[in-house]
Order: structure tokens, then C-alpha cells, then sequence
């Protein structure tokens, strides 16, 4: 009897170590999620991504195994319904979805609103005319353009409704595309500390360590990108969706054109003219791809046009996952626009 009793403390002892010392299982949505866990997590937490890294949020659709990774969590990360909307029923069967932390609605999240964008603003400080250029925009009613001249002027619109229902919620007016802003990857890194250290106490210091260096490492590397691409500031170029406001205004620089605002929809005629035009008349040095879709749009485009194609990728999708992945993310982004002044 005794020996069963030390044998049965034993195991209670084991199994409540165990359970202490137990890594936080995390799933996130998408790759630039997964960066900022992991600059904060370490090796402190098992981290499980639900879009593949060369995949794109835009056409997704869960799998089985996407459904387990949620299922079994203790926390999910994810950017929000507006860029991920297969996700939201299954956070709600998970019963998850109120504990979640969304990107977007995070207290100090700035967001860029589609619908305050000015691009006469921005015609008179780039000296050129975009008219043409947008008139599908009449199509599109909720993007309108912007002014980049101060990054925290009118067009970015705080998001009141933090702590806001999920089920009644609509961020469709605000750009999602939030980690191309370093100021909103520290938000994010901040709340992710914040879960971890409640879900994994004994791990807290480590988590207030890496969020530390997070936060150096962003802003010196935010401070380097802002000072290399004052060489893109006069610079006429064409992206392949909608993506880069925050980047770019992060960054005083700003795209002639897209060549879709939905990358899920291909251009019309309509729009295929008015961007062959911009680049044959207006000057455009380069158009950029991106790595999760089809690059055949691109050089239908460009075909007969003297105009470099290079690629941008919005998601990191090579970058390797550790904890300084979002930083090498900022830096390749700004390699990747760079290529078109060289």
C-alpha cells in the first residue's frame, strides 16, 4: 500500500510538472502572424499555421487538419474576418472565437481606411494624373485613394469598436493587410506577450525579453527601410493588388496603379488599356508580381512594353520562421521594391 501511495504521488508530482512546464499551443492564420508569435514566443510555445506559407488568405479554404489546429489551441491568432472569413465559423464551433486575438481589433491598431484614400492629394504631390487610372474605382465604391503626406493624418481611422461583437462585426472598409505596418506588428506583439505569459506563467520573463527585442529590432529596421527607399520617393510603379498602403505610407512612397484591387478578380479590358497606357506614356519603371499568384496577367500586360517586372511578397512566404523572421520580412520587402530602381 505504501509503495502504491509514493507511486501514485509520484505520478501526481510528473503530471503536475508536466502540465506547468507545458508549451501553449498557438495557431495562427497566416505567415506574417506567425513571425510576430514567434519573435515573441521563442522556442516557448508551439506555433501551428493554418495558411500555407505560399498560399494566399484571399482564396483559402480550411482542411480537416486547419480545423484540428484550432480545435486543439489554447490560443488563436489570427488578422481578422475581413481577410480571413473562412476562419470565423470555425473559431466559433471551437467556441474560440471571443478569446481569439484578432489583429484588427486590437486597442492601438491603426487602420487605413479604403474609403478616406485622396488620390488628387497624392496626383499634386507625384505630378502625375491617375483619372484613367481609377476609373474603376467607380465600380468599386469603398477605395477611393489617398494622401501620403503624414502617415497619422485623416485617412487613418482608429477603430472605435475594440471589445466589439464578433458576430455583428465589419471591418471590409479598413485595408487588412495590418502587419505591413511595423507600428502594428508591436501592438500585436504586445497582446501576444500578454496571452502567453497568462497561459504559460512560468515562461513570462522570457516572453517580456523577446518583446523587448522586438520592439529595438522593428524600429531600427523601420528606421532603415524609411531611409532606403527615399529612392523610390519620385519613383512610378504598378502593384499587383491593393496591399501596400501601410508599407508604403510608413514609407513615403506610393504605387501609380494596381493591377487589381481583389486579386481573386482579374482586370477588364477597361483596366488592361487604362495600365498599358500608364506604362507606354506615364513613365512606369517597373510592375511587380507577387509569389501567390499567377504572374500570366503580368506579362500579358507588359507584352511589347519596355517595363521591368520584378516581385513583391507581402506574406514572407521565404522567409524562415524565428524570432527575428518579421524583421528579415521588413528588410526583404524593401530589397523587393528596391528592385525596381535598379
Amino acid at each position: 500500500m505504501i509503495k502504491q501511495t509514493v507511486l501514485a504521488i509520484g505520478l501526481l508530482q510528473a503530471f503536475s510538472i508536466s502540465a506547468e512546464t507545458a508549451l501553449p499551443k498557438v495557431t495562427t492564420s497566416i505567415k506574417p502572424v506567425s513571425m510576430v508569435v514567434k519573435a515573441v514566443a521563442g522556442e516557448y510555445a508551439d506555433i501551428q499555421q493554418v495558411v500555407g506559407n505560399n498560399a494566399s488568405p484571399h482564396d483559402f479554404a480550411l482542411r480537416p487538419s486547419d480545423i484540428r489546429k484550432i480545435n486543439q489551441a489554447d490560443a488563436v491568432v489570427w488578422v481578422g474576418e475581413s481577410l480571413e472569413s473562412f476562419l470565423e465559423k470555425s473559431l466559433e464551433n471551437a467556441g474560440k472565437l471571443d478569446n481569439a486575438i484578432e489583429w484588427l481589433a486590437l486597442d492601438g491598431v491603426t487602420l487605413a481606411s479604403y474609403s478616406e484614400h485622396d488620390h488628387d492629394k497624392h496626383d499634386d504631390h507625384k505630378g502625375h494624373d491617375h483619372h484613367d487610372e481609377h476609373d474603376h474605382h467607380n465600380e468599386h465604391d469603398e477605395h477611393k485613394g489617398h494622401d501620403h503626406h503624414d502617415e497619422h493624418d485623416h485617412h487613418y481611422k482608429h477603430d472605435e469598436r475594440k471589445g466589439h461583437d464578433h458576430h455583428g462585426h465589419n471591418h471590409g472598409e479598413f485595408d487588412p493587410h495590418v502587419w505591413l505596418s511595423p507600428d502594428n506588428a508591436i501592438v500585436l506583439a504586445k497582446a501576444v506577450a500578454h496571452r502567453l505569459s497568462e497561459l504559460a506563467p512560468s515562461h513570462h520573463q522570457h516572453y517580456q525579453a523577446n518583446l523587448a527585442n522586438f520592439i529595438d529590432a522593428v524600429e531600427k529596421q523601420e528606421q532603415a527601410s524609411k531611409n532606403a527607399l527615399k529612392a523610390l520617393a519620385d519613383v512610378k510603379y504598378i502593384v499587383f493588388h491593393d496591399a501596400y498602403h501601410y508599407f508604403e505610407e510608413h514609407n513615403g512612397i506610393y504605387h501609380a496603379a494596381e493591377v487589381a484591387i481583389n486579386p481573386e478578380r482579374k482586370p477588364g479590358a477597361k483596366k488592361v488599356a487604362q495600365l498599358r497606357h500608364l506604362i507606354e506614356d506615364d513613365g512606369v519603371s517597373c510592375i511587380y508580381a507577387e509569389p501567390q499568384f499567377s504572374d500570366a496577367i503580368i506579362h500579358s500586360l507588359t507584352e511589347d512594353l519596355s517595363v521591368k517586372i520584378a516581385m513583391l511578397d507581402p506574406l514572407g512566404s521565404d522567409i524562415t520562421l524565428s524570432e527575428t523572421a518579421y524583421v528579415d520580412f521588413l528588410e526583404a520587402l524593401t530589397q523587393q521594391f528596391l528592385a525596381c530602381k535598379s
